[in-house]
């Protein structure tokens, strides 16, 4: 019954993620954050992937930041390790691995003005890799770097709900990633970003997960493209009111719309006969995850994080509708 309650006069920090390759907050998307009084912002900092050529790591995307970042805002250092780095890295290169994370992070941190107090990786390792992965994380956790700060890493909901074949992995907390739950190739009408009764299938534990978990919730859209029920990708920057206002293609279902002639749109050839799927989160959603996840967690403190925080997406949302998320936690 504990773990189902939640706890009383717990403590929220509101958060966004900010996930562009050059870090430069529009004024809309400042003053939006600052109505929601959000305390901070995760940035990505770039992709540990592996270049097959050289048989080693090295980052991808790599975040410019084009002058120092005020004190007034927190900034929390994200890296995303990719499937092929955990896959391909030997088991004695792990170490070096971390140096090179540690020294990425160390440096984008310095040069822009930013004193952590806590580092994240984002990675959805497997059963196949999680010994490489959470050996990396240990090493990551005795850098001297490290010392003083948290060491946070992202967990999906199937290593919640299948955690002996998952594994806990040795970091001081986690970040449960409440989107990205369904299977974006399959064709259909369903919505794989969220979808409330799938979550509760895999959630209804984690007032007994072992690590304090923060909860990351979507505020973004998709469009998906299929041609003869095979996947062919994500259209992006292709909203759902681009393609329901658009002349091109025939209402089939609710978020699903075939298109009606051979054409490039929006930068994307699409033939006749193609599906598109526009996939959307709405308030309604957002507040049943959040009150969901909200009375299961066990934790006296969670950081909030809402993804993500670009003008596009920030526009589609009320400020009372976010606040309402947000005070879900308390």
């Amino acid at each position: 019954m504990v773990s189902c309650t939640h706890s009383p006069n717990r403590k929220v920090t509101r958060a966004f993620y900010y996930w562009k390759t050059v870090y430069k907050p529009t004024h809309y998307e400042q003053q939006r954050l600052s109505e929601l009084k959000v305390q901070h912002t995760y940035l990505r900092l770039c992709d540990m992937d592996w270049n097959h050529k050289t048989g080693e790591p090295y980052p991808l995307a790599v975040v410019r930041i084009p002058s120092t970042i005020p004190n007034t805002t927190t900034i929390i250092p994200v890296v995303f390790v990719t499937q092929a780095t955990l896959n391909n890295v030997a088991r004695n290169k792990v170490t070096d691995l971390s140096l090179r994370i540690a020294s990425i992070v160390q440096t984008i941190c310095a040069d822009a003005g930013i004193n952590p107090t806590e580092v994240q990786i984002d990675c959805d390792w497997t059963s196949t890799n999680k010994d490489t992965y959470f050996a990396l994380l240990r090493a990551l956790k005795q850098h001297p770097y490290m010392e003083g700060k948290l060491l946070s890493c992202t967990i999906r909901m199937h290593q919640i709900k299948y955690t002996t074949s998952s594994g806990i992995p040795p970091a001081d907390k986690g970040l449960l990633m409440c989107y990205n739950m369904g299977n974006t190739r399959k064709p259909g009408n369903h919505n794989s970003i969220l979808d409330t009764k799938t979550a509760q299938q895999y959630l209804g534990g984690i007032g007994s997960y072992p690590l304090p978990l923060d909860v990351a919730l979507p505020l973004f859209s998709w469009t998906l493209q299929f041609r003869e029920a095979r996947f062919v990708g994500i259209l992006r920057d292709v909203s759902p009111e681009m393609v329901k206002n658009s002349s091109l293609f025939e209402v089939k279902n609710k978020n699903e719309y075939t298109c009606l002639k051979d054409t490039t749109w929006s930068g994307y050839e699409l033939r006749t006969g193609d599906r598109l799927r526009t996939e959307a989160v709405t308030p309604t959603d957002l507040q049943k995850i959040a009150v969901y996840t909200a009375k299961r967690l066990k934790n006296t403190e969670v950081n909030i994080i809402l993804f993500s925080s670009d003008s596009l997406t920030l526009s589609k949302y009320l400020t009372n509708e976010l606040e309402t998320v947000y005070n879900s936690y308390l």
